[in-house]
């Protein structure tokens, strides 16, 4: 594993960066999700009430999608 997993799984992530709060849609209907950052490791920590999109990432949820579009994009052409 990666020093920066190895890093994430040992981190409690208290420390997580106070005006970063990014809601993120998840594919249960009237489920809500919200994405947070951690100081101490640099994970992103994705959540929702369903549970059913809770991970975390080292790339934001607006990072991957952008890099998931332009990938798809490539595959057109």
């Amino acid at each position: 594993m990666s020093k920066f997993w190895d890093k994430a799984l040992k981190c409690e992530h208290k420390n997580l960066y106070p005006d970063y709060l990014e809601y993120i849609n998840c594919s249960t209907p009237y489920c809500s999700g919200r994405e947070t950052h951690c100081k101490g490791c640099g994970v992103f920590i994705s959540s929702c009430d369903c549970m059913c999109n809770n991970w975390m990432d080292g790339w934001s949820m607006s990072r991957r999608r952008a890099h998931e579009q332009k990938i798809e994009f490539q595959r057109k052409f």
